[in-house]
């Protein structure tokens, strides 16, 4: 039988989308082999407007700045992480920080998330975990998604688990295996459409329900051949300013049919991702499917997805759909502070399940 565990961490979540830096602290318990958690204290903090130009067009800056911007934005995460213990007078056990993603090319050897752990660990003199993608993809993986083994072991009530981020990645149990990929992407093509408007986001998808679908750009998106690709499979924000964006972007068509369309296309691509996953499921009616991240608060494109499925979507409570990420990032680092596998090769394709992180001891 495995012992009891109890530890604390902080998990700190930048994402694609740029909407900010999650915080969460949440105290993991484990007995009688289960895994459960609690999160007691979670806050998002806005990217500054410098600090989102600085982020969105840091991959064609030279290597000094970039060296520099890693350093920063360590420095950033570790004063906000610091803040975020102190005033609510915390006592972690350990931090667990995803970085920001800056370039995500597996097929090419290489992913790279910014934000020095060293810097966090230095400030919050808290022992850091970070780096969990890089390990994964020395070992012949596509070093994403890295959620599903938080899927399994700590979300395990839910058939399907769907999360709409910058990228909506889909996760779930096949057999004695978990498969989980990248599904299309969601809030980066969203905010970029609403940022045209001045708004920072599409509130309530209403800027997409005002328009219309056109179906050229939408059989255009649908055939990309990212779509025809089988699993293990992941996208890089690379792919989808070379890619997709221009397709969107430059397409002769109002704004609001442009975002309507890009919702269609998302709902498509997650229905099609649902029903290969629930395959030769008994009672498919009866499944659920977990639906969180940013893109679960946009109502236009929940409705959307609950008419085109006949599975039922669970949206759970605000803190579950903001936080998850960070939440199963911090659990992340307690599996690797546990020295238990963290990152699961059925769902990467890396060469074996593995324990990945980088430590930085405070």
């Amino acid at each position: 039988m495995e012992k009891e565990i109890e530890i604390s961490a902080v998990g700190i979540m930048s994402g694609t989308s740029l909407d900010g830096v999650d915080l969460a602290f949440c105290r993991f318990t484990r007995r009688d082999n289960k895994w459960n958690y609690i999160i007691e204290v979670s806050e998002t903090k806005a990217y500054s407007a410098d600090w989102k130009k600085r982020l969105a067009t840091i991959m064609l800056t030279d290597a000094a700045l970039y060296a520099r911007t890693h350093a920063d934005l360590g420095r950033l995460f570790g004063t906000l992480a610091k803040k975020f213990i102190d005033s609510n007078h915390l006592i972690p056990d350990l931090i667990a920080s995803h970085g920001h993603t800056v370039f995500h090319q597996p097929h090419n050897g290489f992913t790279a998330q910014i934000g020095d752990g060293s810097q966090i660990a230095a400030i919050t003199q808290v022992d850091t975990v970070c780096d969990f993608r890089s390990k994964d993809v020395a070992l012949g993986g596509q070093g994403a998604p890295l959620v599903p083994i938080g899927d399994r072991l700590l979300f395990n009530q839910y058939d399907v688990c769907i999360n709409l981020g910058g990228i909506a990645n889909i996760s779930y149990q096949k057999s004695d295996k978990r498969i989980a990929f990248d599904v299309c992407p969601v809030n980066i093509v969203l905010n970029e459409l609403a940022a045209l408007t001045g708004k920072s986001y599409d509130e309530d998808g209403k800027l997409a329900a005002s328009g219309l679908p056109d179906k050229q750009l939408l059989d255009v998106l649908n055939q990309l051949d990212y779509y025809k690709q089988t699993f293990p499979k992941s996208i890089g924000r690379e792919w989808i300013d070379k890619t997709f964006l221009p397709l969107v972007l430059n397409s002769n068509m109002a704004l609001e049919n442009k975002a309507c369309t890009v919702c269609n296309h998302i709902v498509r691509q997650l229905v099609a991702a649902i029903d290969s996953a629930l395959i030769g499921r008994p009672n498919a009616e009866e499944l659920k499917v977990l639906v969180t991240g940013g893109g679960a608060f946009n109502k236009y494109l929940m409705n959307l997805l609950q008419k085109a499925t006949k599975h039922q979507i669970v949206i759970p409570d605000e803190k579950t759909i903001a936080f998850k990420e960070a939440i199963i990032f911090a659990f992340l680092g307690v599996l690797f502070k546990c020295g238990e596998e963290n990152v699961l090769s059925s769902v990467t394709g890396a060469k074996r399940n593995h324990v990945s992180g980088a430590l930085y001891k405070a």
